[in-house]
């Protein structure tokens, strides 16, 4: 790892209150899966870079070399590889039977979550199953932790850049030994490959400086997802033409509802980054709200039929002055958010009206109380709430993120409010956006 990735990691670190990261490189001096205790007894594991919240430099290198046998934890993972472990407590660490381990590496005492994800390379022209394990990129965290689907894949994502950073060194370096004394036009290569290293250097430091590490990370997953997408789509539809069966036709159901909230998250991702980068182009036009909202209570019809929820629109406005795609996105996702933490049998309630020249939208549900603490944490990107019971189907915590930056885009506040209520023991959630309008009829 040639360190281009080093800041990217310590900055999500930092973003996602991690304790701890570690990237590990092993080395090998036996590569044949048939003796096992050989292999753990002579591979070497190299500490390439390590990330410590607790440290005053807590970005800068420290590399240290062990035994893979020193370390039961490292062994284990590397059994265990191209799995991916994931340990919530200290209970679950404890399972192990690991009473002791690398102080340097996994203290034991102060651990009680961990994700560790195997950098691994599949093996060509091999009749072993198991792929060449190159290392392990590990999270640690001193409390415990039920490691969401976001931070999983966020964390797959990062070890494939490692891994590919890793594989090219090696081959660059593979490379060099045996053309360096032959060739001139090596030379030239390496300094423009050195150049351009430098200058992606330089870009990824502009972006720790102004601390827009995210959008990095967010166009990078953007694109690697936007075209598969698509394809799968495709797929899904023409599977449907071709195929009569109802059951095939409901198990497609279920792929092109997944594949449209996998699509959804894509463009959360994007709107939030172009917001955040101020790329928006806010385009002013008058904006009839009968029709406009008639279309919202057709599309979230089904979701709440299904959740038996009601939705009760109160509009006292014929139109508005704003920008339209704004709109759409803060209606879509305030309803979709209320939806998502309605209790069944109870109302949604959508309230338009003027207020000291001020356009007020309210959006009510009755749910669980949204404690202080939270009325600023739901805003976060990725932040989904302590009530939250399923992280997986919970949803990727953008919506509200990606709401509070289009309502800033359009010079506007939004506050949460949550109040007991007075005819149920559940709570009242309002969210109250307040905006000005944008033009003149």
């Amino acid at each position: 790892m040639d360190g281009i990735f080093e800041p990217d990691i310590a900055e999500t670190a930092e973003i996602l209150k991690f304790d701890r990261i570690l990237v590990l490189k092993f080395k090998y001096s036996h590569v044949s899966l048939k003796n096992i205790t050989e292999i753990v007894g002579s591979t070497k594991v190299e500490v390439l870079y390590q990330y410590d919240s607790s440290q005053q430099n807590s970005k800068e290198k420290s590399e240290f070399v062990y035994t893979l046998s020193d370390s039961p934890l490292t062994a284990y993972a590397w059994e265990k590889a191209p799995e991916i472990i994931k340990i919530n407590s200290k209970k679950q660490l404890e399972k192990l039977d690991i009473l002791l381990d690398k102080e340097k590496v996994f203290p034991l005492d102060l651990i009680k979550s961990l994700l560790i994800v195997p950098l691994f390379k599949k093996r060509v022209n091999s009749n072993n199953s198991k792929p060449l394990i190159l290392g392990l990129y590990i999270v640690q965290n001193k409390k415990e932790k039920r490691w969401s689907s976001t931070e999983v894949e966020l964390a797959k994502w990062m070890a494939k850049q490692i891994t590919n950073s890793i594989v090219s060194e090696q081959a660059f370096l593979k490379v060099q030994s045996l053309v360096e004394e032959r060739t001139s036009q090596l030379q030239v290569s390496l300094e423009v490959q050195a150049k351009l290293g430098q200058k992606l250097r330089n870009y990824v430091e502009e972006l720790r400086r102004v601390n827009k590490i995210k959008d990095e990370f967010i166009a990078s997953l953007s694109d690697a997802l936007k075209t598969p997408l698509a394809n799968m789509k495709m797929g899904i539809k023409m599977l449907k033409l071709l195929n009569k069966n109802e059951q095939s036709i409901r198990y497609l159901d279920i792929l092109t509802d997944e594949c449209e909230k996998e699509i959804n998250l894509v463009n959360n991702l994007l709107a939030l980054q172009t917001l955040e980068s101020n790329n928006v182009t806010i385009e002013p036009q008058k904006i009839y709200l009968q029709p406009l909202l008639e279309e919202f209570y057709n599309f979230f019809s089904q979701e709440l039929h299904y959740k038996q929820i009601n939705l009760v629109i109160d509009n006292s406005l014929d139109y508005i002055y704003t920008d339209l795609n704004s709109l759409n996105l803060i209606l879509r996702e305030l309803i979709n958010n209320a939806c998502k933490f309605s209790h069944e049998d109870t109302d949604i309630i959508l309230r338009i009206y003027e207020q000291n020249s001020d356009n007020i939208i309210e959006v009510t549900n009755c749910g669980f109380p949204i404690s202080i603490a939270e009325e600023s944490l739901i805003f976060q990107p990725f932040y989904q709430g302590s009530r939250v019971e399923n992280v997986t189907n919970s949803g990727t915590g953008l919506g509200l993120a990606l709401v509070q930056s289009l309502v800033q885009n359009l010079n506007g506040i939004i506050t949460v409010e949550s109040n007991p209520s007075s005819q149920t023991d559940h709570f009242l959630n309002t969210f109250v956006i307040t905006f000005p309008s944008l033009g003149k009829e």
